[in-house]
């Protein structure tokens, strides 16, 4: 998504949070030898004795003992290497854009203001809304009074969201398609939420120069 590069626009008004994604992978390997060795002994003996004349007897015995021990040893290595990536983009929230109204709000003109205030004090609902470069919706549909300091847009209902019958606005401008920015007061019922506003009744406040 390019940037948004508004006219006097209050730092970082775009891109505030995001989502991203990313992997990695690794490997590796060990070796190791070992060495060992051991010992033992042994000894025995034995004796026999016997005579015969048409009978004999005999006897004999024997012994033997033996030990022995051993050792080894051994020893390895390994190495492994991994590797990721990540990216992510976003809009940021409507809470970040309700404050850059103010901002905006503060260079008008006197009497632009006093509107704004007026507005706010009946109990509207401050949002944007974006328009073509003439003023009117960038998405060609509806038949309204290009957008200026003053002009109030009315629509038949019903009051729906993405509704030919509604007029619309949000608090995350930069998802939305237009060449200019305002800050529109919606008067009356209002539908949806920060993403995507319907009313039946939008009072254009000022640019968002």
């Amino acid at each position: 998504m390019e940037p948004l590069i508004l006219r006097g626009e209050p730092a970082k008004l775009t891109n505030l949070y995001g989502s991203g994604s990313g992997y990695g992978s690794g490997y590796g390997y060990g070796d190791g030898d070992g060495s060992g060795d051991g010992y033992g002994y042994g000894s025995g003996s034995g004796s026999g004795d016997g005579s015969g004349d048409g009978d004999g007897y005999g006897y004999g015995y024997g012994s033997g003992s033996g030990d022995g021990y051993g050792y080894g040893s051994g020893d390895g290595s390994g190495y492994g290497s991994g590797y990721g990536y990540g990216d992510g983009d976003g809009y940021g929230d409507g809470y970040y854009w309700k404050a850059t109204i103010l901002a905006f709000a503060a260079k008008w003109p006197r009497e632009v203001q006093a509107k704004f205030e007026a507005a706010k004090a009946a109990g509207a609902t401050i949002a944007f809304w974006r328009s073509s470069k003439n003023g009117l919706p960038s998405n060609g549909g509806g038949n309204i009074e290009p957008a200026a300091p003053g002009v109030i847009h009315t629509a038949p209902g019903p009051l729906q969201t993405c509704h030919a019958g509604t007029l619309h606005a949000t608090l995350i401008p930069p998802k939305w398609k237009g060449e200019r920015w305002w800050i529109v007061a919606l008067h009356g019922e209002v539908v949806g939420d920060e993403d995507k506003y319907g009313c039946l009744k939008r009072e254009i406040i000022g640019e968002a120069l």
